[in-house]
């Protein structure tokens, strides 16, 4: 049996072989991580705890400041004072990329990938007040943004500056497993010190961060269920997984023995597409800020929520169960969708102007 003091020696030397990795350090950390018992009891779960990776810091804060500690750390060595990024045009990502190679002396270039006219809302907003330099481009063919992105970076070479492109990083998607081995640390210590011990890690992950979880699970020998809500349909939730498992393991000087049993991922929840806010997700962000005050958003933390709610439903969680929600962020994207969010909830009759 792992007594508390071994639980501790583990965390410690995980932490240890971090320290021997590239990183810079963008976040505020740890995070805060507090019960919501009004949703626990609405949803039927035992407790349910948040930890607010919302609240890292940069620019509204949000799971991405953490992966960009690893993501940016390459071109902090390599002196890049152009930092380019493809993302989609309402990317969380995008706005805490910005923010960060703004604190790092980089001046930011995003390539947003949009299918048709911008509204200058939410996200997007926050990019251009940031400053960073917006070029749109129409496609969802990942070969023609790979392209583009190299032409931008050999712009800025001709212009004398040094660019690093953010997508073309190998430890891209490693980043985010090594970031969110970090979080489930933090995860485990507030849960201690909590009195508490977690059955259920949920997030919304497609595969990246949920990869973190597994892997930290595996290291601390610990007993939680990490368990992913996808934000899209995708065939590489359980081996983009284990792929982020492997590469994280490996960067820290670790064996892994998961296999595809040890994944639980659902893409059940995404209901509309990447993107596009679901009714459920809709459901789910009116009872968390309902009964804890606690905002979500339509695209990630909602959908999450959602498939939380359903798992107590159908009793894959229950009143046995201490869940821990990990918060990823995304909350402008709510300003993005008030015309979804004022269909879902519309003002009584008598109530309307």
């Amino acid at each position: 049996m792992t007594t508390a003091i071994d639980q501790h020696e583990k965390i410690a030397e995980i932490r240890s072989r971090f320290d021997r990795l590239p990183r810079v350090r963008l976040a505020l950390l740890p995070t805060p991580f507090h019960e919501a018992p009004r949703l626990a009891e609405a949803i039927g779960v035992g407790r349910l705890f948040f930890k607010r990776d919302d609240l890292t810091g940069l620019a509204f804060g949000g799971n991405k400041t953490r992966n960009l500690e690893f993501r940016m750390a390459d071109a902090v060595e390599q002196g890049a004072d152009v930092f380019v990024a493809g993302l989609e045009v309402h990317s969380n990502s995008a706005r805490q990329v910005t923010a960060a190679a703004n604190l790092l002396g980089m001046s930011p270039i995003l390539l947003l990938r949009t299918d048709g006219p911008v509204a200058w809302q939410g996200n997007v907003l926050v990019d251009r007040v940031l400053g960073a330099d917006i070029r749109f481009i129409e496609t969802t063919d990942k070969a023609v943004m790979d392209r583009a992105l190299a032409n931008v970076a050999e712009e800025q070479r001709q212009l004398g500056k040094k660019p690093f492109v953010m997508n073309h990083n190998p430890s891209f998607a490693m980043g985010s497993a090594l970031a969110y081995v970090l979080c489930t640390l933090e995860i485990v210590e507030q849960s201690d010190a909590a009195g508490i011990e977690p059955t259920h890690l949920y997030m919304a992950s497609g595969n990246k961060g949920h990869a973190g979880l597994l892997l930290a699970k595996e290291l601390l020998g610990a007993r939680f269920q990490p368990v992913a809500i996808s934000q899209h349909y995708a065939d590489d939730r359980v081996s983009g997984a284990l792929d982020g498992v492997r590469a994280a393991a490996a960067a820290l000087g670790y064996e892994t023995h998961l296999t595809e049993a040890d994944v639980e991922s659902y893409d059940d929840f995404v209901e509309t597409k990447y993107g596009a806010p679901s009714q459920r997700g809709l459901e789910a962000i009116a009872l968390a800020a309902r009964t804890e005050g606690l905002l979500l958003d339509p695209i990630y933390t909602g959908k999450a929520l959602a498939g939380l709610i359903e798992h107590a439903r159908t009793g894959k969680v229950g009143p046995e169960s201490t869940v821990v929600f990990v918060h990823t962020g995304g909350q402008p994207a709510l300003f993005s969708f008030a015309d979804a969010l004022l269909d879902a909830f519309p003002l009584a009759e008598d109530a309307r102007i």
